[in-house]
């Protein structure tokens, strides 16, 4: 669609004034005046701009009514309007009212007037900069140009239609509407898939702006997962990625990603015991990805920092354009540049953690990382705790920090079992996705992760569950009792428990308040305790 400035408001004007469904994407799309900017020849002011304005003033007062022009002229005549300006409104409220817009267009104007609002950011901030550039001040340039890429970023953020409030018992059309574009076009809303369809059908993908993380023991397949799921993205998804090793050199990163990719063992192409057919099949594949989505690594380990991954990604957008992914192995190796006098490794990846949710926001991207869980990290928890905290058992003792479990949108515990190649995840926080803990198969050869079909995960679960002493959740069968409540049943020999019950259903008890004097600490399952190395 090719529309002039002046055109596309005529349109929008003509949609929101028509269609209740435009004007609520109008609303979502958070449009405002300033997208209104076309002023006639002769004319001081946007008349456009004006018109939007009441328009908009007459749906919020009017509780959610469109405006007519009954009502535009009935309000020029209570204000006493000019017959000049009045003509004016009549004028262009006629051409608004006449226009024949399609509602399936609007999508597409709405997003093209947030288009032109960019580009005149754009030049404004050449403008502003102009003068300070010609004195050689070269941070308040740079500060200017990023406030106002920043703005640029968030009018064509691809998360504008989400509604900021709405009122239940007036939201029949909306939940309408909305199932009815999920029924339709279900490929707009939903985000880049793992690959792992137990997580896939419980989660709508990973979202833009979303914190994704892996929680696992020291070697417990924490990079492993990462690049099986960026790859996927990548390859199946067809999605660019950017990936930000902290922990291994180039040619090592590219000797896993290559070992994944073509399936031959890691330990064959790092010993350069390829035969001349897997050379050649493994030069013809890469070869066969040029011209498609990227896949970049960096593995810059002296400056593990959100203001490094920062400067990447807008290297990246001016290069090869913004990432869809953006993958950070991992958090336990990341720092701040401007960390605080005498702070501490964790609290330096805490505020790492902050500044990867705003790189997350500011670019409208999901990010997946891994954090190690360890001892150590319990111990020190345990010992800071507050006073009259019973139990404490603060969330930084398995994330390595609250911020990233507080940030994050999925956290996912993995609990591997390296002599029998299989690791079973567990749900740690999964907000609207929650998911029972299953297994998948670990090919330690070339670090693929592959799903298993349901008869192997219910073997490896119940020989798990003896190995380990059930600590993997089992679903509780469904059953009735006159009270309406859901029953209880136990597992046996639970970890967090101070006694092995009986594999028997019981009646919910009674809630006791707690002793806040009791200051036992609280019992951690085995798997979770891995010495970190």
């Amino acid at each position: 669609m090719k529309q002039d400035q002046r055109t596309l408001e005529i349109m929008c004007l003509s949609s929101i004034t028509k269609n209740v469904r435009c004007m609520d994407k109008a609303l979502t799309g958070h449009l405002t005046k300033d997208h209104f900017v076309h002023i006639e020849p002769n004319d001081k002011y946007s008349y456009t701009s004006k018109l939007f304005e009441f328009v908009m003033n007459y749906w919020q007062k009017s509780g959610g009514s469109l405006l007519t022009g009954f009502v535009l002229e009935s309000s020029m005549n209570e204000g006493k309007t000019s017959e000049n300006i009045r003509r004016k409104y009549i004028t262009l409220w006629d051409e608004v009212e006449n226009f024949d817009f399609d509602e399936n267009d609007f999508h597409e104007v709405l997003f093209l007037l947030k288009k032109n609002n960019g580009l005149r950011t754009l030049t404004t901030a050449f403008e502003e900069t102009s003068d300070l550039l010609a004195n050689g001040d070269l941070k308040s340039t740079v500060d200017t140009i990023q406030k106002k890429l920043d703005e640029i970023q968030l009018e064509l953020s691809d998360n504008f239609t989400d509604k900021q409030n709405f009122d239940v018992s007036n939201s029949a059309e909306y939940f309408k509407l909305e199932y009815e574009k999920r029924l339709t076009q279900p490929e707009l809303f939903k985000g880049i898939e793992c690959g792992i369809s137990n997580i896939d059908s419980k989660t709508f993908g990973w979202m833009p702006g979303q914190i994704i993380v892996f929680l696992a023991p020291s070697s417990g397949g924490k990079s492993v997962m990462l690049l099986n799921s960026a790859l996927h993205a990548n390859k199946v998804c067809k999605k660019k990625v950017l990936y930000l090793s902290f922990e291994m050199n180039s040619w090592l990163c590219l000797l896993r990603h290559v070992s994944l990719s073509f399936e031959i063992p890691y330990d064959q192409i790092k010993g350069t015991d390829l035969s001349p057919d897997e050379m050649k099949a493994i030069h013809d594949g890469l070869k066969s990805q040029e011209g498609g989505p990227y896949f970049e690594y960096d593995v810059n380990m002296e400056d593990p920092t959100p203001e490094y991954i920062d400067q990447k990604i807008r290297e990246l957008i001016a290069t090869k354009g913004k990432p869809d992914l953006l993958v950070v192995d991992y958090i336990g190796n990341m720092t701040v540049r401007k960390a605080a006098n005498g702070a501490k490794d964790w609290e330096n990846q805490s505020q790492a953690v902050k500044g990867l949710f705003l790189l997350a926001k500011r670019y409208n991207i999901p990010v997946l990382t891994a954090q190690q869980i360890n001892r150590e990290t319990i111990r020190d928890t345990r010992k800071s705790k507050d006073d009259k905290k019973f139990m404490s058992y603060d969330q930084a003792a398995a994330s390595g920090g609250q911020n990233l479990m507080h940030l994050c949108t999925y956290a996912i515990a993995m609990e591997p079992n390296r002599e029998h190649g299989y690791c079973v995840l567990h749900p740690v926080k999964m907000r609207d996705a929650w998911f029972n803990p299953f297994p998948v198969r670990m090919n330690r050869e070339y670090n693929k992760v592959t799903e298993l079909d349901e008869e192997e995960q219910q073997q490896i679960l119940a020989l798990h569950g003896v190995a380990t002493g059930n600590t993997t959740v089992k679903e509780v069968p469904s059953s009735s009792r006159p009270d309406g409540k859901t029953p209880i049943k136990r597992p046996p020999g639970s970890a967090f428990d101070d006694k092995v019950f009986d594999t028997e259903v019981e009646e919910e008890e009674e809630f006791t308040p707690v002793n806040l004097d009791d200051d036992r600490e609280l019992s951690v399952p085995e798997w979770m305790l891995y010495e970190s190395h």
